[in-house]
């Protein structure tokens, strides 16, 4: 059994990002977690945290930790495009 369908982002979640909202961070709010949450259940950093859902762009280990704590699929930021960065 081959795993081909892409992960269903939530209404609430695609809204938050067409607006400007980093992918993490209208996850986490969506969830409603605080950074202090994440950052208990990631290892990461707040201010880490915090770096990365103000457009600093993170590298796949973040992405799998942020992913676990969030209790996502890591491909759930893969397939988002990065709008932190568009001009």
């Amino acid at each position: 059994m081959t795993k081909e369908a892409s992960f269903l982002f939530p209404a609430e979640v695609q809204n938050a990002v067409a607006k400007g909202t980093n992918i993490v961070r209208a996850y986490r709010e969506q969830f409603g977690y605080s950074l202090e949450d994440i950052s208990a259940t990631s290892g990461l950093s707040v201010d880490e945290i915090n770096k990365i859902e103000t457009g600093h762009r993170f590298e796949k280990g973040y992405r799998s930790r942020i992913a676990r704590a969030l209790g996502l699929p890591e491909q759930v930021f893969e397939e988002t495009p990065d709008v932190s960065t568009a001009a």
